[in-house]
This record gives C-alpha cells, structure tokens and sequence, in this order.
C-alpha cells in the first residue's frame, strides 16, 4: 500500500520541495550564444546534460514544455510525475528497455518543433559517457545539440553511481549552456559525434562547478578589488606608452563582428609556435585575431598583416571591455601564460578555451601549489591543453587537472618556418672557418662560448637573446681580444672594407634563418638554469648545435637528436670544445638532419586539428 501512495505523493511533494529551494537559489545562466536555446525563445532544441547535474535544471527550465527522456524503471516514475508536475512532458523508454521506441518519440516531438532533454549517461552509467542513441536522436530530429552544466554550493553530492547533486536552500547555481553542436549527419562518425558531446559536456559542467566554488568566488572579488585599486596607477604609468599601446592595453581594440578564435602568444617565440595553427585556421575560413605581451610581439603581429593587439593588462574592466568588442568565439592560449582574470572573465562569458604547446617547469609547478587547487579548477575547464612533451603532461596532471583534456602532443614551433637565409648572409661574414651561431645567448654564456669557438677554430656569431645587452656583450667581445662587427653595420657594408674577426647580432626576428649561414649553432638559456630555448630552429637549417645541462624544456627532443648525433650536451668550455670539434670531424649532411626534423614532426598538428574539431570552431570537421 505503500508504494502507491508514495507515488502519488511524489507528484505535489516533488514540486512543492523543489519550488520551495529554487526560489532560494542564486541561479546565474553562462552561454556562449546571444540568448538561451529553447522554443519558448525561438531556439527549438536538444539538451543534454550529464545525469547527476538534472536537478538545478528541473527549476531553471520549468513550465517550458521540454519533452524528457525517462527510464522505465520505478525510479523513472517517480521522476517522471516530478516532471510533470513542473510542466515537462516526458517519453519513457532507456538503451536497455524500449529504446528503439523512445528515440521514434523523441525524433517526432524534435521534427514538430518542440524542445528535448536527455542525459547521455544514463539510466545506469557509467557516469559522464555519452551513449549511442543520443548520435541517433540528434541525427533523426535534425536540431542542434545544446550541452548544458549545472553546479551548486552549498550541495550534496549523494553516493548514486551519478553522484546526484542536490544544492542546498540559498545556494549559488551556475548553468553553463555551450556551444550549440550541429546535428549529426548520416556521413559522420557516431563515436567521434559522441567525443565532441562528452568534450563539451565535460566542459560546462567544469565551468558551473569553477563558479559555484566559494574559493574561486572569494578569489575573483580579491582580483576585482586589486583592478579597482590597480586602475588610476596602471592609467598613470600607461601615459608613457605609445598611444596605440595605451589604448590596446586598457582593452580599447576595434570592434569586430566575425567572432575571431583569439589566439595569445606572449612574445616573438609563443607567436612564432602559433603560426602553423593560424595558417590552419584561416584556410579553413576562420577569422583570427592575435595578442601579444611585448613590443616586438605587436610589431611581429602587424608585420605578417594579422588582426591584433596587446593582450589587455589583466584587470576585469580593461579584459570585458577587450571581449565585449571581438567577441571570440574561443580563446588558445600558447605555452603557460596563466592570466587569471583573462580566463576567468573568458569563461565567464560561456568562450571555450584551450592551450598549445603547454609547458609547465618544476618550479612554476611549486609555485602553483600554493594557490590550492585553484589553479588545477581553472585549467580543468579548458577544452583541451596540448603539452609539448610528456614530462608537461605529467606535472599538469600532478595538479589535479582532468587527465581527459591534457596529453602530450610536442612544440608547434617546429613548424614555424622562416626560410633559408640568402646566400649573401655567409658571404658577408667574409671568413674561411666554420661558423659557429650561439643563439638566444643569456648573460654568462658568451664568455665560455666565444673560448670554445676560438680554440675550437670557429667564426662565432653571437645573437643575445635581448637586444638592451648588446653593449654589454660588446664590450665582452673587445675585452676578449675579439675585433667584433654588429650585424646591422655589416649588412649596410660591403664586408671587404671592415675589419672583423666575430659578429654581434644586434636586431630582432634574423636568428632562426642566421642558424643556416652557421655550420654549428649553440642554444642559450641552457648554460644557464633557464631550460632553454628553442633547439629545433637550427635542426631545421640542417646544423648540428650544442645545448648546456640546463636544456629542460626540450629534454625529450635533445636526447632523441643526441641519439642521432645532431645534438651535442655540453657544461663546460672544454666540453664546448669538444663537441665543436667532434661536429667538425664527423660531419652531417644537411639534408640528414633536415630529414631528422620531419620526423620529430609526429602528431603536432593532428592533435590540434583534433582538439579544433571537438570544440566545434571547425564545424565540418565534427564526425571526419
């Protein structure tokens, strides 16, 4: 007797405690479109949603006449007067109990234009794995998907195979409402239709738990506070900017209409990884739009004729005025430039966001860990982050971040190509010997460099990696006994009237295609505890280099090139010596280590046409 009476109950008890806790909640809707998906709005539509994450929606859709997938089971009808009693409609039936029906009724209500629900992972589990007959419906009803989620704190979680969340009276709920995913076609592929649900499933409801968080609340207002008391000093100090940089770094950028995918790369070299990617991007159609940290970054961004700016310094009003007028429709961010308030305002706004050519040293990993798992929530938003080796992949996921979004993919700097240098580059140098370019040098390298290459029996060019140091190194050179030429005198020379026995490179953006006038190259920032710069740019000219101990942030690429007898591992000026003498000695065909380069290519830019196609910029790729 009791079960009847239980589920009758159900019915006004369910709307009753339901009405009862929405009306107390904080709801704050997130979505990437202009307005919410829905017939009631124009928008008919297929949501999905992942099973322990219906509750806060039952409140924020109700009365709407959304048709909802329910199990057949007893808890199914329970659910299913619940439902109703809240002004859904529902169609019961689950993958294990007239399923083949309950699709036939959810494609018919899809076709008459009225909106459905359904969670991919349910009745059973397991949990947040989205199942085949969702493929199906989207393809039959011919309406865009709509991933939604929904978050709460305070709530409980209970302990369900879904881990049901129930969010407390007076509760903070965001819903998240992604990316509309077109419906599947005949042609696609149901298991890779099913990876971009799942992507950005997993997406959303990250995001609604990001700004449920009460840490992540206290410390947004804490970032707000630091804007609001950062404004006036930042104006003041941006008056002796250049105007355009003034401008760009309080946001102030032309408004576009085109939603651009905002790619962000710091300086010259995060740009330079980006480029194979925006090359991509915009013969696919896609409208870009760079930013940059540093001058010579803005002045690389107009050179090669892309739309951009400086990246707005990171302060709520200046990034929502910046996002407010390009309207990305995602944000790729290069290598590890964590702007906290750029992301979360990204996020925020419902923009999908990812990372390239992540990077992440041991010691930027300690000092993540001071900020808690704050910075591990942020990232698990992402839609994926493409590390550049797998000891990266190891220290992000050391974090605590979704080990769904991050795998090792390699450096798309590898595909940066700027060209052979001409011919009279080497004729300019006017010498006999080897030439040895030590490039991206750092303060303390050049010295022990500049011995080697002379015992050695080497021409050094040396190009430090900041161009403030030139009359420093300078000076260096001359004290050495060196009689030193800055490039920029050679090049507006002719080499025969100057007396030179070395050169210095004082100009930006000449080093990756001065590798190729050299028969040896070193690369800085490695006899120094920096990690290193970037050892593809010569093995790309077909030149053998050395590298110091300290070369951590290439070190899988290094050992496999050492493996090949391209790189050479050096801590000393003898064993500089040594390897430049072993370079003369067993000399590499050109054209060998070139060969080697390809190779190392391996799955870069798959992976990135990958991580495009499960966010949807590319609608045509989804199901290839």
């Amino acid at each position: 007797m009791k079960t009847p009476d239980l589920l009758r109950l159900s019915r006004v008890s369910g709307r009753i405690l339901i009405r009862l806790i929405g009306l107390s909640w904080r709801v704050q809707y997130i979505r990437f479109m202009p307005g919410r998906a829905g017939r009631v709005r124009s928008n008919p539509a297929l949501f999905a949603f992942w099973h322990g994450r219906q509750l806060p929606l039952v409140h924020t859709h109700r009365n709407e006449g959304v048709t909802v997938l329910v199990s057949q089971n007893r808890d199914g009808q329970y659910a299913t007067n619940i439902l109703h009693s809240m002004g859904f409609r529902t169609v019961r039936g689950s993958s294990s109990r007239d399923g083949l029906k309950a699709v036939r009724e959810m494609v018919t209500v899809l076709r008459n234009g009225f909106d459905c629900a359904i969670t991919p992972d349910g009745p059973r589990g397991p949990a947040e794995s989205a199942k085949s007959g969702l493929a199906h419906i989207s393809r039959l009803g011919n309406r865009p998907l709509i991933p939604i989620g929904a978050s709460g704190w305070p709530a409980v979680r209970l302990a369900s195979w879904d881990r049901f969340l129930l969010p407390l009276p007076f509760a903070r709920v965001p819903i998240v409402e992604g990316r509309p995913i077109r419906p599947m076609k005949r042609e696609d592929d149901p298991k890779h239709w099913n990876e971009r649900v799942e992507t950005e499933l997993n997406r959303v409801t990250a995001c609604a738990d990001l700004l449920a968080s009460p840490s992540v609340q206290f410390f947004n207002r804490i970032l707000k506070i630091l804007g609001a008391i950062l404004h006036y000093p930042t104006s003041i100090a941006l008056l002796v900017r250049p105007g355009r940089e003034r401008k760009e770094r309080k946001g102030n950028v032309k408004s576009t209409r085109n939603r651009p995918v905002w790619l962000h790369g710091s300086s010259l070299g995060e740009l330079n990884g980006l480029k194979p990617y925006v090359q991509y991007l915009k013969r696919n159609g896609i409208p870009v739009w760079i930013t940059c940290f540093t001058p010579s970054g803005r002045s690389y961004i107009e050179r090669i004729g892309l739309e951009g700016s400086y990246i707005p310094l990171d302060i709520h009003s200046y990034v929502d005025r910046f996002i407010r007028r390009i309207k990305p429709r995602a944000f790729i961010l290069a290598e590890t430039e964590i702007w906290p308030v750029t992301i979360l305002s990204a996020l925020a706004s419902g923009i999908p966001c990812m990372m390239i050519n992540g990077r992440l040293s041991r010691k930027s990993l300690r000092g993540y860990r001071y900020l808690g798992s704050l910075p591990a929530r942020l990232l698990s938003c992402f839609t994926g982050i493409l590390t550049r080796s797998d000891e990266d992949r190891k220290r992000f996921l050391s974090m605590g971040i979704d080990k769904r979004i991050v795998s090792s993919s390699g450096d798309s700097k590898m595909f940066a190509d700027h060209g052979d240098p001409p011919p009279s580059w080497r004729t300019s140098l006017n010498t006999d010997k080897p030439v040895f370019v030590a490039g991206s040098t750092r303060q303390g390298e050049e010295e022990p460099l500049l011995k080697a290459a002379e015992k050695a029996g080497y021409f050094p060019v040396i190009v430090p990696r900041h161009l403030e140091r030139i009359e420093e190194v300078l000076d260096l050179m001359t004290g050495m006994g060196f009689t030193p030429v800055k490039w920029s005198k050679l090049a507006a020379s002719h080499s025969d009237t100057l007396d030179f026995d070395s050169v210095l490179v004082d100009v930006h953006g000449v080093l990756a295609r001065m590798y190729g006038a050299g028969d040896a190259a070193f690369v800085g920032g490695t006899l120094v505890p920096l990690g290193g710069h970037n050892v593809l740019e010569p093995v790309m000219r077909g030149v053998p280099f050395v590298v110091g101990p300290h070369h951590f942030s290439y070190r899988e690429i290094v050992e496999k090139l050492r493996l090949s007898g391209i790189a050479h591992i050096a801590s000393s000026h003898g064993e500089i010596v040594v390897a430049l003498t072993s370079i003369l000695s067993n000399p590499r065909k050109r054209k060998d280590i070139i060969n080697e380069f390809d190779s190392l290519k391996g799955n870069v830019f798959d992976d990135f046409r990958a991580l495009i196609s499960r966010s949807g910029i590319i609608e045509s790729d989804t199901g290839r």
